[in-house]
């Protein structure tokens, strides 16, 4: 439980009430549609060249995977704290 409230501080400080709750949730809208915005930079700067350009596009999916794994659990964790299902 430690580990989850130190990699996911949002849900556990945003989900006293359902606007706190929905506050939380929109923060990791926020977060999501941020590194969205950026990696998508990051492949269009460098997405035009040759051999690298393949190499940190594949690096730059993996993190847009991630990013989205992590936005999506930390909704789904901010709903069940606020539910009281995870304390």
């Amino acid at each position: 439980m430690k580990t989850l409230k130190k990699l996911f501080p949002i849900s556990f400080k945003h989900a006293s009430g359902l606007i706190d709750a929905l506050i939380g949730i929109l923060l990791y809208i926020i977060v999501g549609a941020i590194a969205g915005a950026l990696i998508w930079v990051a492949s269009a700067i460098t997405g035009w060249l040759p051999v690298v350009g393949g190499l940190i596009s594949l690096l730059l999916s993996i993190v847009a995977w991630a990013t989205e794994i992590y936005v999506l659990f930390g909704i789904v964790l901010t709903i069940l704290v606020w539910l009281n299902v995870v304390k």
